[in-house]
């Protein structure tokens, strides 16, 4: 099992982080290029542009994932809806035969709003997308691992 996710404010990395323990799968944070600002009018600008632009980052230290049988993919959720590098990610992944669970991290988006946009990227990826969750919490996080048997 592998936890992928990028947090520009540390919300995303601490849901990561919680998965990761109650999963004993593997943590990486994605590495973006351009890397995002971290103060956050600027980064709302820049996911904007890419979303308007449908500029999709580079992924920097993508992992071989020749491996791995379920990957978790974990992103704040900006504009109602992934940021771009989510898309580099199915991209540039061979993800055939794998399982891909997102998870994201809002204040005020539904998980719901980015089904579309991330069934579209899995399209054609070979995974198998899995309904994903908001990991705003670690019980809501250990509620959605435990019913799906991904505790370790």
């Amino acid at each position: 099992m592998l936890i992928l996710y990028y947090s520009n404010s540390g919300t995303t990395a601490r849901a990561a982080q919680h998965i990761q323990a109650k999963t004993n799968g593997k943590l990486i944070e994605l590495d973006i290029n351009p890397a995002y600002p971290t103060e956050y009018d600027l980064v709302t600008e820049i996911s904007k542009q890419q979303i308007d632009s449908d500029t999709h980052p580079q992924i920097t230290n993508l992992p071989d994932l020749t491996d791995e049988k379920t990957i978790f993919i974990g992103f704040p959720i900006w504009y109602q809806r992934p940021p771009m590098f989510v898309n580099t990610f199915f991209e540039q992944s061979d993800l055939t035969g794998k399982t891909v669970i997102p998870f994201a991290t809002s204040m005020s988006t539904p998980m719901s709003a980015n089904t579309a946009f991330l069934e579209e990227m899995a399209e054609n990826s070979g995974a198998t997308l899995q309904t994903g969750f908001l990991a705003n919490s670690n019980d809501t996080i250990d509620h959605y691992l435990s019913d799906r048997a991904l505790l370790k």
